[in-house]
């Protein structure tokens, strides 16, 4: 036979035998003519879907095609190989029936016939999470155990595609480009374990008060500072001019003092053992009450006008005192003179004074919008000063602030130390500001700065966790707990109709209270229990019994 032969390109067997057809009836049509090359030897050229010949070929390399113009080599009638289109064909199927032995099954690595039904579910959903849709969708439907374990089984599945369909677009990407499924469901799983994990690290905390208390006619009066909480579980508050002591232990209630009518109380702080109460007033005096006595141990002056803010040294046991009068004076109340310090540095009231954990500085916030610093050794410049007050005149030791901040754009009462790192400062402004900063005292460097939407008003730190409540003004008039130092808020406390001008801690740690103007204090467990008091709680309870299971007669008892 005679006939022009050409090489198919991008061929199927259907296009094959529509040659071989042709072919015949042109040699019916014209005769039999000699032919030109040898018979064709179909032994010989067996049509099978070419492979690689060696292992060490990746199996994404372009396949081969046979050229059309190779000197001395006969043509044939017909195609001798088939070109896979490569849209069509799965990668990870077929390179995993590559590279996979053939013996697998036999030793367990493979997938039988005769696989449990809950295995076969198994891999039915592995395939599913970590192979492109079309792989892990079995070609043909399965009825029984067997055909679905046959359906999941590689060995059944075909590595090549020819043709344009087949499903080519669910296994290749949109843009044409392989590209792994493990990769592809890569970012949903992480973001999912991200989640996960922040879900686990968030604490549920209470959002509801646990306890509420009427607090009749107290101030509303931002430059106060009328609630304290003693290391022996006694809250102090003061009512217009009462103070009333408040036993969290036993809620009892007995009233400590009664000014004069026209005074009024405006502050008060418990020493650090927990005995003492010290009681700034209008009248610009100074009381230490012994509550153990109930009676007045001491009275103190000093300042022209009404003592807004009080705070303790934790180390010398001394008391300071700020006043509207822009002075804050150091008394000791051991001494026959008492005054021994006085720290200029406002200029107008000052309505925040606190001191920190180790006792070596003093942070003192005023009206003017100033955050001074003040060293216990007094390492800033300092004079003294001749004074001829009653009843023991002498010389007075006049000291300057060590740094002076200026950031705040309002006034600053809000102050709290971090009990965890030595240096760190927390403070909070009025109106006109709104934002609580973090400085480092020991460079007055501002560290963090985040504006909170309203009047800050007061500030605490956890004793034992990394986090901080805030009590704010108009317009929410809410408690806002912060973790730090990312300052995420964790939650929001509502209940309080007025601004929260006040919060005092519990000796644990665990429970803030706040005092509003709407004449109510309103107690939250926020801060949850502490390693030290759970361990001692656990302590307190006694040592867990060694369960033991005996056989008697024909029960069980425990001992």
């Amino acid at each position: 036979m005679s006939t022009s032969r050409s090489p198919v390109r991008g061929t199927t067997a259907a296009s094959s035998g529509n040659n071989n057809n042709n072919n015949n009836n042109n040699n019916n049509n014209k005769g039999v003519s000699t032919p030109t090359t040898p018979p064709r030897n179909t032994k010989r050229f067996k049509k099978t879907p070419s492979t690689p010949r060696s292992g060490r070929k990746g199996f994404l390399s372009p396949v081969s095609t046979p050229s059309s113009s190779v000197a001395g080599t006969p043509r044939h009638n017909g195609d001798d190989r088939f070109i896979p289109n490569r849209e069509s064909m799965d990668f990870d199927e077929a390179n995993h029936a590559l590279t996979t032995p053939k013996t697998r099954a036999a030793d367990g690595g493979g997938t039988s016939t005769n696989a449990r039904p809950v295995e076969v579910e198994f891999r039915r959903a592995m395939r599913s999470a970590l192979l492109p849709r079309s792989a892990s969708t079995p070609s043909r439907a399965a009825v029984d155990g067997a055909g679905e374990a046959r359906a999941l089984d590689s060995n059944d599945a075909k590595i090549f595609r020819f043709g344009g369909g087949g499903g080519g677009s669910d296994s290749v990407p949109p843009d044409g480009l392989f590209r792994s499924a493990l990769e592809v469901i890569a970012d949903p799983s992480r973001d999912d374990a991200s989640a996960t994990r922040s879900a686990a690290l968030a604490r549920p905390v209470p959002t509801k008060p646990s306890r509420i208390l009427d607090a009749p006619d107290i101030v509303d009066d931002y430059y106060l500072n009328l609630l304290s909480w003693s290391s022996t579980n006694i809250l102090a508050v003061a009512l217009a001019n009462n103070v009333y002591l408040w036993n969290a232990a036993t809620n009892e209630v007995s009233e400590l003092l009664q000014l004069e009518q026209g005074d009024c109380v405006t502050s008060v702080a418990w020493a650090p053992g927990g005995a003492h109460l010290c009681v700034g007033t209008d009248s610009a005096v100074v009381q230490l009450w012994d509550t153990t006595r109930m009676a007045i141990v001491r009275s103190m002056g000093g300042h022209n006008a009404r003592v807004g803010s009080l705070a303790w040294n934790p180390v010398s046991r001394c008391v300071n005192s700020g006043s509207r009068d822009a002075l804050v004076l150091q008394h000791d109340a051991r001494a026959q003179r008492h005054r021994t310090a006085t720290l200029v540095g406002h200029q107008q009231e000052v309505c925040g004074l606190s001191w920190s954990a180790d006792g070596s500085t003093l942070a003192s916030g005023g009206n003017e919008n100033f955050l001074c610093l003040w060293d216990a050794a007094r390492s800033g410049a300092h004079r003294a000063r001749l004074v001829h007050a009653q009843p023991a005149p002498g010389l007075v030791l006049e000291c300057a602030p060590r740094v002076t901040l200026r950031q705040h754009q309002a006034a600053v009462k809000a102050l709290s130390w971090c009990p965890m790192h030595r240096n760190l400062l927390a403070s909070g402004g009025g109106t006109a500001d709104r934002t609580i900063k973090f400085w480092n005292a020991h460079t007055g460097a501002v560290l963090h700065s985040v504006d909170t939407g309203s009047q800050v008003c007061a500030l605490l730190w956890s004793r034992h966790l990394k986090e901080i409540v805030s009590s704010h003004g108009f317009s929410q008039n809410q408690l806002c707990l912060w973790r730090y130092p990312s300052m995420t808020k964790l939650c929001e406390l509502t209940g309080h109709t007025a601004r929260v001008l006040h919060l005092a801690q519990s000796p644990d740690g665990e429970t803030v209270v706040s005092a509003a103007a709407d004449e109510t204090l309103r107690f939250w467990s926020i801060f949850g229990s502490s390693p030290s008091s759970s361990a001692r709680k656990a302590s307190r309870a006694g040592p867990m019994r060694r369960l033991e299971l005996s056989t008697v007669g024909d029960g069980l008892s425990i001992r």
